[in-house]
């Protein structure tokens, strides 16, 4: 934002400029923001006619994305990246949409289709890896995901993207020593320092990989000292930041349903989610909202947001089935979980999880609701669906160490 906002002092009338401004505002999944970027809309309309194609593909994806169009957000991009299949931007922004659409074989479709124009002597080569490996990992290309995770990561020691994907890759396969020195290692190089908030996301992953190696304790101890530390400048800056909300949230359920007491850690969360009610601009985040707004027992601010949820599905546009067929289930799933209506839990998450996809998100952060539905499995002794559930996430491609933790 540094950089866009000292282009455009520069040249108020920089088109691109207004449109990246939009793009980076329109990330933040905040409804706070929808004026910010209607503004954006609005500068970019007035200046469009006499702009370059690339800005004009990047003020019609805007305004698709404001108009609630994600998938034609995303064409608009592929146009550009058709004019220009090294725009490292355009080809971000693709992944990060489709990312929360649940549609990673499109994006790896794209980051395939760019492939030979890129080289080690391109600019932003290790961008581009990193996009790649973590393309190959969502769609099950574990090998060759970490192969080019690693070399973005030897290009440039602090691309944290490049260093997510591997992280991911480890998770998947259960490799939990592997993932920890991983990421010991680079955060020992000092190679996060100054970066932004997907090293807190890192800092979550470092969480996950205690849980699989069986140290409890140590991951509660990275929320307290990384995640929700107010001492760090981005955690203050932006408390409620939505990726923020969905690590806190998924490391606590984690943690709860392998029996750690975590005291009063909901409290906080929850006075946050609380102002979110009526805030839908990402599915997967309203899944997180419900499940923190039930474990502090504030089961009437849950509703409310339950209520919202619906109210978008009556909206068409490119999210409602994330909605409808994921977010909705996962939401009263985990209201449901927190009352101990284990059936309940069962009958929406049963028939819907092989759609939970919809909703976006990761293989490794969607696996929580899974989770929820493997506890409530075995409290209900529904030993032959359980089973089904482990097979289920085998087939993904977990090594279900975690499940196995929670069921054992």
């Amino acid at each position: 934002m540094v950089l866009v906002n000292q282009a455009l002092d520069e040249n108020p009338e920089d088109t691109l400029a207004h449109a990246t401004r939009g793009f980076y505002y329109y990330g933040e999944r905040h409804q706070r923001n929808a004026v910010t970027i209607q503004e954006c809309v609005d500068s970019c309309s007035k200046l469009v006619s006499g702009a370059d194609q690339q800005a004009k593909h990047y003020f019609n994806a805007l305004t698709a994305a404001n108009d609630g169009n994600a998938t034609g957000m995303v064409y608009h991009l592929e146009q550009q990246l058709l004019d220009d299949p090294t725009d490292i931007i355009a080809l971000k922004l693709c992944q990060s949409e489709l990312f929360w659409l649940g549609e990673m074989k499109w994006s790896a479709s794209i980051s395939a289709s760019v492939a030979p124009h890129w080289n080690s002597k391109s600019d932003y080569y290790s961008d581009y890896l990193a996009i790649r490996a973590f393309d190959l990992e969502e769609t099950g290309s574990h090998e060759l995901a970490e192969k080019l995770g690693r070399e973005s990561v030897a290009i440039n020691p602090a691309d944290v993207w490049g260093a997510h994907a591997v992280t991911h890759v480890m998770y998947m396969q259960g490799r939990g020593k592997d993932g920890a020195q991983w990421l010991d290692k680079l955060h020992a190089g000092g190679h996060w320092n100054g970066l932004g908030q997907m090293v807190l996301h890192l800092w979550w992953h470092r969480a996950l990989f205690h849980l699989i190696n069986a140290e409890p304790d140590a991951a509660l101890a990275v929320y307290d000292d990384y995640l929700r530390n107010f001492e760090i400048d981005m955690v203050a800056a932006l408390p409620d930041l939505y990726l923020d909300l969905q690590n806190a949230t998924s490391l606590l359920l984690r943690l709860e349903l392998l029996g750690i007491d975590v005291g009063s850690r909901w409290t906080a969360l929850a006075d946050l989610c609380s102002e979110r009610t009526k805030d839908q601009s990402n599915a997967f985040s309203c899944a997180h909202y419900a499940a923190v707004l039930a474990a502090d027992g504030r089961f009437g601010k849950a509703q409310e947001l339950i209520d919202n949820m619906r109210a978008v599905t009556q909206t068409p546009n490119a999210v409602v089935g994330g909605y409808v067929n994921a977010a909705l289930p996962a939401a009263v799933a985990s209201i449901a979980h927190r009352k101990n209506d284990y059936r309940q839990v069962i009958d929406l998450l049963m028939p819907a999880r092989y759609q939970l996809v919809q909703m976006g998100g990761s293989h490794a952060q969607r696996e929580v609701f899974l989770l929820l539905l493997a506890d409530a499995l075995l409290r209900e002794g529904e030993m032959e669906m359980l089973t089904l559930l482990s097979s289920d996430l085998q087939e993904t491609g977990f090594s279900d160490i975690m499940a196995n933790r929670i069921i054992n």
